[in-house]
């Protein structure tokens, strides 16, 4: 009995799939069944059986290739941007490991690929062939502050966090949600770094360089109350606390279903050396390297660092004599924000990542939970 392949495909695309190379190494086309039949074109929005090959003479296995390309020519004949090709090469001989590939280029995404086993004679295999721009419109985007640009172009620029006195931005109420307060100038990536950019949108320099007007980074400092370490002071009461800078070597993700900074960087990866990675690799340290430079926080800081750089005030709060006190800590942190910029002028945070920096403690003479509006100014600076 022969041996077969055979791969169904929907095009789950706005244009028909042509077929551009094919290839029988051994065996017989057999599209759906019919001898000598190969592979087939693909209507857009179709499913049909793309293509069909069996053994040559009995158990003697077959060898095929074959790619497949959008049309992209409109109504009027214009010559439109192509999506990108499709290929499938399938292996399976009389006795060494099978093997199969279906990979997609450009625009293209290809999804329910399974390959094929080692071993075995007898395959069918269904694909979608879609074109990624799709899912990325239809892309639901997380609700925050930091998803938001245009929200956090409006704060303040302040370059350098030390030269401030942070406590003219600790609010006489106390609130737990997190708000951001001020920010950096923005650090815009050049075009030949984008490569070094992990962005899993447009995950190819190909892709960025017709769907990307800018990649930029932007550092935020925010300020919110910690409120699992309030402490409440009974009247005359005493209270020993501690205020603290540069106290974070570890950072924290910021969205959920958005990269960390480090991810999106490629902070966390291992350059490789390999010949047809080495170029880009380089693009990638160079990145990084510009990026350290301009926030400070992206640097490797390591325990010994820490304790070394780490500035600490020792502070003593006394309740006063009629009412309670809430020594509240307030915690500043920077976060480090990456956006893409596209040709629709739609700005998009690819990668975030946050650092505390600064625990600054204030009294508040009222409970927490009625959001106390009297700030007592007491303690000195950090």
């Amino acid at each position: 009995m022969a041996w077969t392949f055979s791969l169904n495909v929907t095009n789950d695309t706005d244009r028909d799939l042509e077929l551009v190379e094919l290839q029988l190494h051994w065996g017989y086309w057999n599209t759906n069944g019919e001898e000598n039949k190969g592979p087939q074109s693909i209507k857009a929005g179709e499913t049909i059986q793309a293509v069909g090959v069996k053994s040559a003479f009995g158990p003697n296995g077959y060898e095929f290739s074959c790619s497949w390309k959008d049309n992209n020519k409109d109504q009027e004949g214009k010559m439109l941007e192509p999506y990108g090709v499709v290929s499938l090469y399938v292996n399976v001989p009389y006795n060494n490991p099978n093997e199969a590939a279906c990979r997609a280029n450009g625009y293209f995404e290809v999804n329910e690929w399974k390959g094929i086993t080692h071993d075995g004679h007898n395959f069918v295999r269904d694909i979608r062939i879609s074109n990624k721009m799709d899912r990325i419109r239809k892309k639901e985007v997380p609700n925050s502050l930091y998803t938001d640009w245009s929200k956090i172009d409006t704060l303040k620029v302040v370059e350098n966090v030390e030269t401030i006195d942070l406590n003219q931005y600790i609010p006489s109420g106390v609130h737990f949600e997190k708000n951001a307060i001020f920010k950096t100038s923005t650090f815009k990536i050049s075009k030949k770094l984008w490569d070094g950019v992990n962005d899993l949108e447009f995950d190819s320099l190909y892709l960025k360089k017709r769907e990307v007007n800018d990649y930029f980074s932007v550092e935020v400092t925010c300020l919110r109350a910690d409120a699992t370490k309030i402490e409440t002071v009974n009247r005359r009461g005493k209270i020993k606390v501690k205020d603290e800078r540069f106290i974070s070597t570890t950072s924290k993700r910021v969205v959920e279903k958005v990269n960390t900074i480090e991810t999106a960087l490629k902070f966390t990866e291992k350059a490789s050396v390999s010949e047809e990675k080495i170029v880009k690799a380089s693009v990638e340290q160079e990145l990084q390297t510009e990026l350290r430079a301009k926030f400070n926080i992206l640097n490797s800081v390591t325990k010994e660092q820490q304790q070394t750089e780490r500035k600490s005030i020792d502070r003593e709060f006394e309740a006063p004599s009629d009412k309670d006190m809430d020594v509240v800590p307030w915690i500043f942190s920077k976060m480090i924000l990456l956006y893409r910029t596209d040709k629709n002028n739609v700005t998009t945070l690819i990668g975030a990542s946050e650092w505390d920096y600064a625990i600054l403690n204030r009294t508040h003479e009222y409970d927490v939970m009625d959001n106390a509006k009297k700030k007592v100014t007491t303690g000195g600076e950090c």
